[in-house]
């Protein structure tokens, strides 16, 4: 009995926890919502020419919201969209403030690689290299409700993300 339970501790023990295991398949999109806007809002690429600005949309069939995790190691993640491509990423702005974001072009750059962590309640934190665990995906509570930014982390339904296998 004590071998069988020994093993037993082994396996636990070597067992990778969700932070180093590999959650999102490199092939696959996936949709992006927050706990505080629920299913019916998206994370989206407005088109408007530019097409490089982010926004929470009404969720419907559009490539914008469709979402690629890309590992580029170290447990970060490079995300793109299936209607950019791989040549646009999601980035923060190097303007001082920091937390805006875009789609940029895709480089290497901390702004770039996103940390992408399941929490206690079932959602997911999103923090990028270049700022780390202190910054989070955010929705704004301006009142409109649909922008996004990076914002000191804390409990926030807006910083609670479903990223869903679409």
């Amino acid at each position: 009995m004590w071998l069988a339970l020994g093993m037993f501790a082994s396996l636990v023990i070597s067992a990778p926890s969700s932070a180093q295991a590999q959650e999102f398949d490199d092939g696959q999109y996936y949709r992006l919502t927050t706990e505080w806007q629920g299913d019916g809002k998206s994370l989206d690429v407005v088109n408007d020419g530019a097409n490089d600005q982010l926004i929470l949309a009404d969720t419907g069939d559009y490539s914008g919201q469709y979402w690629k995790f890309t590992s580029v190691g170290d447990g970060f993640y490079r995300l793109t969209t299936q209607w950019q491509g791989a040549g646009k990423s999601l980035d923060v702005v190097n303007d001082g403030t920091n937390e805006k974001l875009i789609l940029a072009d895709t480089g290497n750059y901390s702004g770039q690689n996103w940390r992408v962590e399941r929490q206690a309640n079932g959602y997911y934190r999103m923090t990028t290299q270049w700022q780390g665990a202190g910054k989070s995906l955010d929705v704004v509570n301006d009142g409109v409700n649909n922008q996004v930014r990076l914002a000191p982390t804390g409990d926030y339904s807006g910083q609670y993300w479903k990223i869903v296998a679409q």
